[in-house]
């Protein structure tokens, strides 16, 4: 069974990938890379993240995303800015925010700096919405 679905919305621009449970860090990063080639057939780079069944945030994931994953694929993907919404859950929001070891990893991956733009929500539809409006 696969630890996640991947979808194209094309009247909204959007790749959506949804986690059915919590993985491996190697099923992620193959989650991760099959969105990217689904976002590169289809020039697509609004990507809605629905992270809400896929447990805990994992430093090596949230590590390997921001350092090299999100950066090559902004690379590809250029010259379309890679857009990343975040449907979380309220346990990972929770998780952000107080867990010293994981909210300045989180806020570094968020970050203004990064050559990506992420942002996090607890509603599908302002997720989408995001992903719609221009880019900053």
């Amino acid at each position: 069974m696969s630890t996640y679905i991947l979808s194209h919305r094309p009247d909204l621009d959007i790749i959506f990938l949804r986690w059915l449970r919590p993985d491996t860090l190697a099923e992620a990063q193959f989650s991760y890379r099959d969105t990217l080639a689904l976002a590169l057939k289809h020039n697509c780079s609004n990507w809605l993240l629905d992270s809400r069944r896929s447990g805990p945030l994992d430093l090596a994931e949230t590590a390997w995303l921001t350092r090299e994953f999100f950066p090559a694929a902004v690379a590809q993907l250029a010259p379309r800015p890679l857009r990343l919404a975040v449907f979380s859950s309220m346990q990972r929001l929770e998780q952000m925010r107080t867990d010293a070891a994981v909210a300045p990893v989180v806020q570094a991956a968020i970050a203004a700096t990064q050559p990506y733009e992420a942002a996090v929500f607890i509603a599908e539809a302002e997720a989408v919405d995001w992903l719609q409006a221009p880019a900053a």
